[in-house]
């Protein structure tokens, strides 16, 4: 007892601090570890298309935030939902049923159990939480989760949103292309409406994918209807 006291005091002393964000999130994230007897911890910022920016780690690597930038953010269909419930989850993805994202990157990083926060309402500039136990450890557990999520409120509540490193808007151009690729128009009809050549609406594309993280046409639209809605 005296020492989860101890850790629960020094993470709230972390939270409260004036450190810089990146520092904070990563000396948060060893005493959750401590706390809860994670392996793994990971940390990301929301950006305009979603959770993905300014990633911090303990013992998942470089390597992997890189492959997952590269190619795992875009077959993760788990992260987008535990994102839209706003609060912290439990997850243990069944090793039967695992799909390329569970298999390949989660099960070959060691994350077998986990505990992912997101705050309610989050949007650039939030900060996640996402903590995993290796293939030998257990399932976190309700009461677990409900320590996490009181420290992810904590942050929610206390550190102002900022901006993630590297985010660009979208020029006048790029913005109009979103705009009609979210209302359905084909390559042949932006061009036809914008009156530009195709080479050039391509260049605006691949501008608009890039700085939005959009993988592909749908993911634009996404961002460009969140965008428009707030």
């Amino acid at each position: 007892m005296a020492q989860e006291y101890a850790l629960t005091c020094e993470a709230i002393d972390i939270v409260l601090s004036d450190s810089p964000l990146k520092a904070k999130r990563l000396q948060l994230g060893d005493v959750l570890r401590r706390m809860l007897r994670a392996d793994i911890f990971a940390s990301y910022v929301c950006d305009s298309s979603g959770p993905y920016a300014d990633p911090v780690q303990l013992d998942l690597g470089d390597d992997a935030l890189r492959a997952y930038d590269k190619h795992f953010r875009h077959v993760d269909d788990l992260t987008p939902k535990l994102f839209a419930r706003g609060s912290a989850s439990r997850i243990t993805p069944a090793a039967g049923v695992s799909t390329e994202f569970v298999q390949d990157f989660l099960h070959r990083g060691g994350m077998y159990h986990g505990m992912n926060y997101f705050a309610a309402g989050a949007g650039p500039g939030s900060v996640d939480l996402r903590l995993w136990r290796g293939r030998g450890g257990r399932a976190f557990t309700e009461d677990e989760a409900r320590v996490f999520r009181s420290f992810g409120d904590l942050v929610a509540r206390t550190w102002p949103r900022e901006a993630p490193a590297g985010q660009k808007p979208l020029s006048r151009r790029e913005a109009q292309v979103a705009e009609l690729v979210a209302d359905g128009y084909s390559d042949k009809q932006i061009a036809a409406a914008l009156g530009i050549a195709p080479p050039t609406l391509r260049t605006h594309l691949s501008n608009a994918f890039a700085k939005t993280g959009a993988a592909n046409r749908a993911a634009l639209a996404a961002h460009h209807l969140r965008h428009r809605q707030k």
